[in-house]
């Protein structure tokens, strides 16, 4: 019998597609949501329909993820789990209860209730490039996913911005996953994976509406191929979608050992002006009927090595304009017109 593997964040991007994944590559899947609802948006996406999962895919309705003990049934009969599920900043949210909280607490219950149950072999958790690194980057500095940010005293209760609660979220999750497993001592190892923005094709999206604003990170690389001016800079660090979820599925398989390394990042340097010749390459016809139109999305300068991680896994992260062109294509199919 296939292994049993449970995947939060499943109604998001990266969690998604690393579902896919996981379904493609024979496992059984448990994934977590916060209402009946959300969880169908899953089970009735047209590409999980085509998989014809049957009962290899079930899923459990966890309301809020930050109490205690809100994993416990959740994981019972659990081999792996993939902890994918994490906020991203987005505007409007609350940078205490819907960004800070659920980063650091969420993940806390996870790894506590799952020292109750003997079945699981391993824990691969998704972070972030932020978690590695200061809310404002030294692009004179090169960083990597072992890399841990110190910080001055006890977390904050309090936030000037979004961003903020996200970048100190990532950072202390990162922190704290160290202190628990120093401290319990799990027999199930733990990995952390470390993603630079995520780019490429969305099949939550069903619209064209969908892709180009309501696209998690994708809406940023939307807006500067659609004519709008980013006011932010965005980090110059990319993965690409099909990248990282295979990267999770790799890392999940990973048996540890001596030597081991527990920290995989997953990020290309890259610098955004050249997004929009990316997309005028691929689909001259979409530029010239205005479809596509130059936006700007300014740069974040940054240093990060993900190279051990393309080593270890064997494996060669795509360029950037494949996520660009794949976005875009996205769009064009969801508008029904002509990819060219």
């Amino acid at each position: 019998m296939a292994p049993l593997v449970l995947i939060t964040g499943a109604t998001g991007l990266i969690g998604f597609r690393v579902l896919l994944e996981a379904l493609s590559n024979g496992y059984n899947v448990r994934f977590t949501a916060r209402s009946k609802e959300k969880a169908e948006i899953v089970t009735s996406n047209p590409v999980i329909l085509a998989l014809s999962p049957g009962d290899r895919l079930s899923s459990i309705i966890l309301p809020d993820m930050t109490v205690d003990g809100a994993f416990d049934a959740a994981l019972q009969d659990v081999t792996y789990v993939l902890h994918v599920g994490s906020p991203v900043p987005v505007p409007g949210f609350d940078p205490v209860t819907q960004v800070w909280e659920p980063t650091i607490k969420g993940m806390s219950s996870l790894l506590t209730s799952a020292l109750q149950v003997p079945s699981i072999k391993r824990v691969v958790i998704t972070s972030s490039i932020v978690g590695n690194m200061p809310p404002m980057p030294d692009p004179s500095t090169t960083v990597t996913a072992a890399t841990r940010v110190h910080l001055p005293g006890p977390p904050p209760k309090s936030f000037s911005n979004l961003f903020e609660a996200y970048a100190l979220g990532k950072i202390t999750q990162v922190i704290e996953t160290d202190a628990f497993i120093e401290k319990n001592q799990p027999h199930f190892s733990v990995a952390n994976i470390m993603p630079g923005c995520v780019y490429g094709r969305n099949e939550l999206k069903l619209t064209a509406h969908g892709v180009l604003d309501e696209n998690s990170s994708n809406r940023y690389l939307m807006a500067c191929i659609t004519g709008t001016e980013l006011p932010f800079p965005v980090h110059g660090g990319y993965i690409h979608i099909d990248d990282l979820a295979d990267i999770h599925l790799k890392v999940l398989r990973l048996e540890p050992g001596p030597g081991t390394i527990g920290n995989f990042g997953a990020c290309i340097n890259i610098d955004y002006s050249g997004t929009f010749g990316h997309v005028a390459k691929a689909f001259p016809k979409a530029v010239a009927d205005g479809t596509f139109k130059r936006g700007n999305m300014p740069t974040l300068p940054m240093s990060y090595d993900s190279s051990e991680t393309e080593k270890v896994l064997g494996i060669k992260f795509r360029p950037f304009e494949d996520a660009v062109v794949d976005t875009a294509r996205q769009y064009l199919e969801k508008l029904g017109k002509e990819l060219a």
